[in-house]
C-alpha cells in the first residue's frame, strides 16, 4: 500500500505499550529536557504520531493494560472494523529498556526471575525476564482485501475480560478467568477447542497456578 492509498483513509491506529522508560531517561535532568520531549515522549503520541505520518483519520489510541496491552489494542482495532468505524485498522505493540527503574521496581516485588527466564507452566517458574521489541498488524475485513494484500491469518473470534476482586492481591491473576475467557472466546468464533494445534501464552504465573490452568486444558 503506498502513501497515496492509505492517504486521508479512514484508518484507525491502536497502539500498546506500557512502559515509560525514555521519558524517564530524558527527564532525569531538570536542566537538560530536550525542547521536544513532551511529545516524543508522550505514550498518547505514539499512537498519533502514525495517524499525523500517514494521515489517518480513523481513532488514534495508546492502550495501557500491563502485559496485555498489544493484545487488547488488537482487540479495539477487530471491534473498530466489525463495528463500522473504521475501514482498516493499524495494530502494534512496542517495548524498549532505556531505564533501571522500572526494572528495580518489579525485582521488589518478586516480578523478575533472579535467573533471567521464563519457564511458564513449568515447576521451575519463578518470575518472567522482560523483553523489547515492536510488532505491527495491518487489519482489514476480509471482504476488503483487494488481490495485492497478503493475508497471513485470519481472526476468528477475539475477547478481554478482568478478574475482577481476586484473593490474593491486585498482581494475582484468576485461573477461572482465564478460563472462562478461553471458552468464551472459543464459544463467540464458533471454535472447537479440540481442533487446535498449537497457541502461544503469555505467562507469569506462580507454579501452583500454572499447574491448575495447564491441567484445566490438557
Amino acid at each position: 500500500m503506498s502513501l497515496e492509498d492509505v492517504a486521508g483513509t479512514k484508518t484507525s491506529v491502536h497502539v500498546g505499550c506500557f512502559t515509560s522508560d525514555y521519558s524517564t531517561y530524558v527527564w532525569r535532568d531538570a536542566q537538560r529536557i530536550p525542547k521536544y520531549s513532551a511529545t516524543g515522549g508522550a505514550q498518547s503520541i505514539l499512537s498519533n504520531r502514525l495517524s499525523w505520518f500517514f494521515d489517518l483519520r480513523g481513532s488514534s489510541m495508546t492502550i495501557d493494560t500491563a502485559c496485555s496491552s498489544s493484545m487488547v489494542a488488537l482487540d479495539l482495532g477487530c471491534k473498530s472494523l466489525w463495528n463500522g468505524s473504521s475501514e482498516m485498522a493499524i495494530v502494534g505493540g512496542a517495548n524498549l529498556i532505556f531505564s533501571p527503574e522500572l526494572n528495580i521496581a518489579l525485582s521488589n516485588m518478586g516480578f523478575l526471575s533472579p535467573d533471567g527466564r521464563c519457564f511458564s507452566f513449568d515447576e521451575r517458574a519463578n518470575g518472567y525476564a522482560r523483553g523489547e521489541g515492536f510488532a505491527v498488524l495491518v487489519l482489514k475485513r476480509l471482504s476488503d482485501v483487494g488481490p495485492a494484500d497478503s493475508v497471513r491469518a485470519v481472526v476468528r473470534s477475539i475477547a478481554t475480560n478482568e478478574d475482577g476482586h481476586t484473593a490474593g492481591g491486585i498482581t494475582q491473576p484468576s485461573k477461572d478467568m482465564q478460563a472462562a475467557l478461553i471458552r468464551e472466546t472459543y464459544q463467540r468464533g464458533g471454535l472447537d477447542m479440540r481442533l487446535t494445534s498449537y497457541f502461544e501464552a503469555h505467562g507469569m504465573l506462580p507454579p501452583e497456578l500454572n499447574a491448575r490452568i495447564t491441567d484445566d486444558f490438557v
